[in-house]
């Protein structure tokens, strides 16, 4: 299962739980722990409130995302 480890790391570092992170955002605990763990999307302007919360750009706290953006730039 992939999981966006940096979004992970900063929301444990904030000692923030998921249903935290999820009212933050306007979604469920379950809904939210989803999206982190890469079984729904985040859409943009909830990775942008995240980066915002954390004080990460999307760049760093969505690596993964990026990656996978650019290999589809490539293909």
């Amino acid at each position: 299962m992939k999981k966006f480890y940096q979004l992970y790391i900063a929301r444990n570092e904030a000692g923030e739980s998921t249903a935290d992170v999820g009212k933050l955002i306007g979604l469920s605990k379950a809904s939210y722990w989803n999206r982190e763990n890469a079984i729904t999307n985040f859409d943009l302007a909830e990775a942008f409130i995240l980066a915002q919360h954390y004080g990460k750009t999307i760049e760093e706290l969505f690596p993964e995302m990026v990656h996978m953006l650019q290999k589809k730039e490539v293909s």
